[in-house]
């Protein structure tokens, strides 16, 4: 009897190896093995309980979904595997019996929420762009920011030379005299690399420091910096309604 085959990065995602997306830069790079063989082809079929390595672990056959609220310190790698040896998001799950990784990315810089599952259907539902789900960040920046400035955000400005985005929700949260500073709020509906620190400076806000506070109904509230709590069944599955109610409301 011939064992089921699946293209190797669900078989990684469904084992909570890897999202999908971060599986195909794994495999690659080299880093990925079937049974003792590196594939570095994307789309491979493998029986889906093959021997399985990444970077040299094994990745075990685990049906338990896991998924958690971390708030992710500054100067944290938003990766499972870092070739510099630099602090990963990994090293704060080291007692968590599954391998989770994270749902989407932080710079490196910038601290704040990230989700945390080894659900791979689940994490490519939560990153695939035609879903966007709402961010929110603070953003703390050198000098005045102008009303002009906020409405910009608003309006829309160009990033990428051609790319037109704009902030669902942007607002002055506070200003320090003192400092000179201004911490503003903004949301945002995508996600492309450095989304928000392109906006802040096509805008030409002198951007400081960047957290992100909330994903969706998720806050940092009660979640000190490095730490990591549970989430609910009823939150995972709010999260597929919030899909669900957008799409109807579109049609």
């Amino acid at each position: 009897m011939s064992t089921k085959q699946e293209r190797l990065q669900k078989v990684i995602a469904n084992r909570g190896g890897a999202s999908r997306r971060a599986t195909e830069k794994l495999i690659a790079a080299g880093q990925v093995k079937v049974n003792g063989i590196v594939i570095t082809e994307l789309g491979t079929k493998v029986d889906v309980d093959a021997k399985i390595e990444i970077n040299g672990q094994e990745m075990l056959n685990n049906k338990e979904k896991y998924y958690f609220l971390f708030n992710k310190p500054r100067r944290v790698i938003s990766t499972m595997y870092d070739p510099k040896k630099r602090k990963i998001v990994a090293d704060f799950f080291q007692d968590v019996d599954a391998r989770v990784y994270p749902v989407g990315r932080l710079d490196y810089d910038v601290s704040g929420l990230l989700i945390m599952t080894n659900d791979g259907d689940f994490a490519n539902f939560v990153m695939h762009p035609r879903y966007e789900f709402l961010k929110t960040y603070q953003a703390l920046c050198d000098g005045v920011v102008s009303k002009h400035q906020i409405r910009s955000l608003l309006n829309g400005v160009i990033i990428d030379e051609d790319y037109k985005t704009s902030a669902v929700l942007a607002k002055m949260a506070n200003y320090n005299k003192e400092r000179n500073q201004s911490i503003i709020e903004l949301t945002i509906a995508e996600g492309k690399k450095h989304h928000v620190k392109k906006m802040l400076a096509a805008a030409e806000i002198n951007l400081l420091k960047l957290k992100r506070t909330q994903i969706e109904f998720l806050t940092d509230e009660g979640l000190e910096v490095g730490a990591y709590r549970k989430l609910t069944p009823h939150e995972v599955k709010r999260f597929y309604g919030i899909y669900h109610s957008v799409k109807r409301k579109g049609d």
